[in-house]
């Protein structure tokens, strides 16, 4: 089976709920007059969720993509300003290097590794984030799909 996305489910949420109306609507004793305007007060509540369910749906996605997009500026500026101070620190270290030897060799080698460790953390941190804003636009659309039920 393969894996059935929210657009999909809310799709189908709503026809359901549409057809499951306009049967309880067509089986009720009623005259065609109260029948009409039953199903026209529906419909135009069911139009009305469904507009209010997709605006707050494009409201949450432009919230998580302005939110991704000052991530990824925030995340490009702290990797530029690592890779700087990387690149200075290296350059620095094999002009050391070259004049002292085998023992300031060692000194880059440690430097390196302290660096390469800050990588990872950076990383992790990337990582972190970027689960923590998926549960939340997780989070929101349940929100969503409870309070519209």
């Amino acid at each position: 089976m393969s894996k059935m996305d929210t657009k999909d489910f809310v799709i189908g949420a709503v026809v359901g709920s549409l057809v499951g109306a306009a049967a309880a609507m067509l089986f009720a004793p009623k005259s065609g007059r109260e029948l009409r305007t039953d199903i026209n007060d529906r419909a135009t509540s069911a139009k009305d969720k469904t507009v209010e369910w997709t605006n707050t749906a494009k409201e949450k996605g432009n919230e998580y993509t302005q939110l991704a997009k000052e991530k990824t500026d925030e995340w490009s500026k702290e990797a530029k300003s690592q890779w700087d101070n990387l690149a200075e620190k290296t350059s620095s270290l094999a002009n050391k290097a070259s004049d002292a030897g085998e023992d300031l060799a060692s000194d880059v080698k440690d430097i390196m590794e302290e660096e390469k460790q800050e990588g990872k953390k950076l990383a992790q941190q990337v990582v972190e984030e970027i689960e923590a804003t998926k549960e939340r636009l997780k989070n929101d659309v349940e929100e969503a799909k409870k309070e519209n039920k």
